[in-house]
């Protein structure tokens, strides 16, 4: 399904019946995306609806997501204390700019609600290139990893010592997928090295709406690559390459690709935009914090969804790699 694949008829707001008792709550946390989207005017449907968060679709394409409380905060989020699984999808909603209504009659009001917008490195003191001690974590990421998830591809890749326990566990998984994966994440490694001209990202295309999920695994771990690069640019302007045009291609490739969920949240990560667990790994890393705090953040990442934290931080750790030529000796 392509990002363009819904089409919405239009909502007329005061022609909608709510329900005589009608769940009125206030919003935690709203998103500065989230935010801007749900401007005074606003009108969409329900197209996903979980248990963790659901997500509507405006009529202009606009993604925003209305999330349980205490889910990771992101940029297209609201998050309010609501069973989100009971609104069913193509339910209509609409915004005057101060709350949220759903057509069964569940209001949610923002207005007062802190807005969130994730930090970069902008708003710390990063410590020298040289410094970021990305071997480590790596290593450190290998040693915890569990499960099956695009995790695997950095054991199979750089963890020698760890490849034939990373194989054994591959076979109750999709060898097919994984095997796709690997290979054009080996082939991302291989492009590792900021020095080199033309740091080729458009070799992660076949990633792109590969794999499981409402978010793809390949989207995942393409999203977290991503994010960390976003982040070595904005830490080191001058000694990284932020390769806009690649990563331009590379949206545009996925707009017909993947779905539109997905689309959305990656074209978030291409500009430092990710879940709030994300922010902190980043800040802790680009900070120079010892790194049993940086894998305390690690632990918070992975914990995001059923594999979506894994894969994202599997991408996430190689972009950051490709800040040193020597990461992962």
């Amino acid at each position: 399904m392509s990002p363009s694949t819904l089409h919405l008829t239009n909502v007329d707001s005061s022609r909608l019946i709510s329900g005589s008792n009608p769940a009125r709550m206030k919003a935690d946390l709203i998103g500065a995306k989230a935010s801007v989207i749900l401007a005074d005017g606003f009108t969409g449907r329900v197209i996903a609806s979980g248990s963790k968060a659901l997500y509507i679709r405006g009529e202009q394409g606009q993604i925003v997501a209305l999330a349980r409380s205490g889910q990771p905060a992101q940029t297209r989020f609201l998050s309010a204390n609501l069973e989100t699984s009971k609104i069913p999808t193509r339910s209509a909603v609409w915004s005057d700019g101060k709350k949220l209504s759903f057509s069964d009659g569940t209001i949610v009001e923002f207005s007062d609600a802190s807005v969130w917008h994730g930090r970069g490195p902008d708003s710390y003191d990063v410590i020298p290139s040289d410094d970021l001690d990305v071997a480590s974590i790596l290593r450190g990421v290998m040693d915890i990893h569990s499960g099956q998830n695009l995790g695997l591809t950095l054991k199979m890749i750089y963890g020698q010592d760890k490849a034939e326990g990373a194989h054994d566990s591959v076979r109750a998984y999709d060898k097919t997928f994984l095997r796709v994966a690997s290979d054009c994440v080996r082939t991302l490694a291989q492009s590792s090295n900021y020095r080199t001209p033309g740091l080729d990202i458009e070799v992660g295309k076949p990633l792109i709406g590969l794999g499981p999920g409402l978010t793809p695994s390949g989207d995942d771990f393409l999203g977290g690559m991503l994010f960390a690069l976003w982040h070595l640019n904005s830490a080191y302007p001058s000694q990284f390459r932020h390769d806009t045009d690649s990563i331009g291609n590379l949206l545009e490739y996925a707009s017909s690709q993947t779905n539109q969920i997905s689309y959305a949240i990656l074209t978030d990560f291409t500009i430092g935009q990710g879940p709030l667990p994300f922010h902190d790994l980043a800040e802790a890393m680009l900070t120079g914090r010892p790194i049993c705090k940086i894998l305390d953040c690690v632990r918070l990442v992975v914990a995001i969804g059923h594999s979506s934290g894994w894969d994202m931080l599997a991408g996430f750790i190689l972009g950051m790699t490709m800040i040193h030529e020597h990461a992962i000796a």
